[in-house]
């Protein structure tokens, strides 16, 4: 679902695709955003699981939604739970 290459954005910048966009920022840094103290980060990773798992039908949003919600938890060190 993500491109390896540093800069690189995942998303057409010549395309309408917010979702996309936004998950662009917040993958890059661009955008500085934490998970609130009261997140649920374990139901975060088994939405993921769940993702992984194929239990949903992909679609531009879905993937937009888990790439931020993977950059969330990779930037999170757990400290709000």
């Amino acid at each position: 679902m993500t491109n390896d290459e540093p800069g690189v954005p995942n998303t057409d910048p010549e395309t309408i695709d917010p979702a996309g966009h936004m998950a662009d920022l917040i993958e890059s840094g661009a955008v500085d955003m934490e998970l609130a103290a009261d997140a649920d980060r374990d139901e975060m990773r088994e939405f993921l699981d769940r993702v992984d798992a194929g239990e949903y039908d992909v679609d531009p949003g879905l993937e937009a939604t888990v790439r931020i919600v993977r950059s969330l938890l990779d930037g999170d060190d757990d400290t709000g739970e």
